[in-house]
């Protein structure tokens, strides 16, 4: 036994928790805040954990019973409800992906223009480009340093979440948090709310900050033995809530509402509060901002994984699976980058904030669905090999979470992302063709059901009757 070789479940855990934290979290005591009181927010919190549990272990299930099934978790939609639904996974995935990965630019451009200040929005613009391309000619290096500059990243980011955390509870007031009227008022704008309303604006932001949730279930073959990868998933996630709660409430009761909503970077403005003054800000920005290039570094090379290992299995064109020498998919990284730097051109815009929020809930939209579709696969597995209560439930239970999380994130996004979804139905029928396949009669339905829902919603939206 090569036990010596394999991750026990500390080890397993601590991996968990360092690949789930990315930059959502540091920015989203302001992004709660906006449209959410801090009450609501921790039952947010605890439900959007619950969920994202039920994900975790729905994919901890398809792992365990379909192990065969590695292409990623679009393998399981195309396992479960046929080339097309395994084709939008895909798709939807890879969006979720790129589109990601210049939300983490549009933050990490705030965070630097709140540390050094003045930067005009072309500078911006130019400095995440070159950020871009320096990534991206690294990654055709096909570089075997990516796992130390994770660990750095983990570092980076973890110290001033504990920071936060441990400084904060000194300056927290009990006043701050205790919002009055807090079913019915925003705290931040002074609207009107309901209890239902600020739960559901919440929905999107949390699962946004556990993306790569997905991720756990790889560790299985890394681990001393399967029976502990279940409870180290559950573990990290755990861990993760906690540290996501704690520094939300921290935030919330260090900074007043109507400051938190208008603020940089959130997390800077609460050390700045703190003992250690001054220096707390300069720790918090220059953290993130390491942190988010150590996402961006794993994150550009995963895009870029998704297309590649979709063509292979037949799901997209054949050009994705061109390789360098370097065994990069070289094709497939730089339509990945020329679509992300197309997207950041969104950093011209005067309301980066905005800009940060529209993205980042496309995104999140857009990985729902091959969520859902994986979670829908699960029953059927359930069913097929007439598994327990336990799975059934957890597999309904995901299902559940994933459509509630679509809606409550809103139709807007969700008819953006189909704009997105209906631009890859060009790209499904070329990989038909090269298989020589004909596109079945079901198959043109969902098309044209997508296209028009498309259309409809590019309509709506250029008259004004639907607002991102």
């Amino acid at each position: 036994m090569d036990g010596d070789k394999k991750l026990g479940l500390s080890l397993l855990v601590a991996l968990g928790v360092g690949s789930m934290i990315g930059g959502g979290i540091f920015n989203s005591p302001t992004d709660l805040i906006s449209n959410t009181n801090p009450q609501a927010v921790l039952l947010s919190w605890i439900i959007g954990g619950i969920g994202v549990i039920f994900l975790a272990l729905v994919f901890q299930l398809l792992a365990n019973k379909r192990p065969k099934l590695i292409g990623g978790i679009f393998t399981y939609a195309k396992e479960g409800f046929g080339d097309f639904t395994g084709f939008n996974s895909a798709w939807g995935y890879w969006l979720s992906a790129w589109l990601g990965n210049v939300a983490f630019f549009i933050l990490m451009i705030k965070t630097l223009n709140s540390l050094i200040g003045g930067i005009r929005p072309i500078m911006s613009f130019l400095i995440a480009s070159l950020i871009l391309w320096i990534v991206h000619w690294i990654q055709l290096k096909g570089t075997k340093s990516a796992g130390i500059i994770n660990a750095i990243a983990t570092v980076a980011k973890i110290i001033p979440l504990l920071l936060v955390i441990i400084l904060g509870f000194t300056v927290f007031d009990l006043n701050i948090f205790n919002v009055a009227n807090w079913r019915n008022i925003l705290v931040a704008t002074g609207e009107p709310t309901n209890l239902f309303k600020q739960v559901n604006s919440a929905m999107g932001i949390i699962l946004w900050c556990f993306i790569g949730v997905e991720a756990a279930t790889v560790l299985s073959e890394k681990a001393e033995s399967s029976k502990i990868v279940g409870a180290a998933t559950v573990l990290s996630l755990i861990i993760t809530l906690a540290l996501y709660m704690l520094v939300s409430v921290v935030s919330m009761g260090a900074v007043p509402g109507k400051v938190l909503l208008n603020s940089q970077t959130p997390l800077a403005d609460v050390l700045g509060r703190t003992v250690i003054g001054r220096s707390g800000p300069l720790i918090v920005k220059v953290g993130l901002i390491i942190s988010l290039l150590g996402c961006l570094i794993s994150w550009v090379m995963l895009a870029a994984e998704i297309p590649y290992v979709a063509a292979k299995g037949g799901t997209m064109p054949k050009w994705f699976m061109k390789q360098n020498e370097n065994g990069v998919p070289s094709n497939s990284l730089l339509v990945t980058d020329i679509l992300t730097q197309i997207f950041l051109l969104s950093l011209l815009l005067p309301a980066l904030q905005a800009a940060y929020n529209n993205i980042f809930l496309i995104a999140t939209t857009c990985i729902l669905i091959p969520y859902l579709f994986s979670s829908l696969y699960a029953i059927k597995v359930s069913r097929e090999d007439k598994l327990g209560f336990k799975d059934m439930f957890i597999s309904i239970m995901a299902s559940i979470y994933s459509v509630y999380v679509i809606f409550a994130v809103g139709l807007q996004y969700l008819g953006a992302a189909l704009i997105m979804y209906a631009l890859g139905v060009g790209i499904y029928t070329k990989a038909k063709k090269e298989k020589n396949e004909e596109i079945t009669s079901k198959e043109k339905v969902a098309m044209t059901v997508i296209i028009v829902l498309a259309i409809i919603m590019v309509v709506m939206i250029g008259t004004g009757k639907i607002k991102l």
